[in-house]
């Protein structure tokens, strides 16, 4: 939902249908060097992520590139804390935010449907 908002204040279009499908791209700067950070990471795969560390290094910076770690485990520990605590999605961001998880299929990453899809 930000980077919809930054794209709109920055008069750029974003495709947020790329972030469930990864033959799409977003539009963001070296968003190649994002996703395979934050997937090796998240997916704890540390022989890749040192790979994709060294590449993004390269392409970015090393500031950037680990900032790029950082963000990925804050959001996931965050999420992680809000569904152990039974967090729910708040009203207004549920509301407005419909139509987009719906093209996006975020869905299919929350706990419970994955809870049912993987036992």
């Amino acid at each position: 939902m930000l980077l919809r908002a930054s794209g709109q204040r920055e008069d750029k279009t974003y495709n947020l249908n790329s972030i469930t499908d990864t033959a799409l791209t977003a539009g963001v700067d070296d968003e190649q060097h994002l996703r395979q950070l934050t997937e090796a990471a998240i997916s704890g795969d540390w022989l890749n992520l040192q790979k994709h560390l060294r590449a993004a290094e390269k392409a970015m910076g090393y500031q950037q590139a680990i900032d790029t770690l950082v963000v990925a485990a804050a959001f996931n520990g965050i999420t992680r804390v809000a569904d152990a605590t039974g967090i729910p999605l708040d009203r207004n961001t549920a509301e407005t935010t419909i139509e987009m998880r719906a093209a996006t299929g975020i869905q299919q990453f929350e706990y419970a449907q994955k809870s049912e899809r993987y036992g």
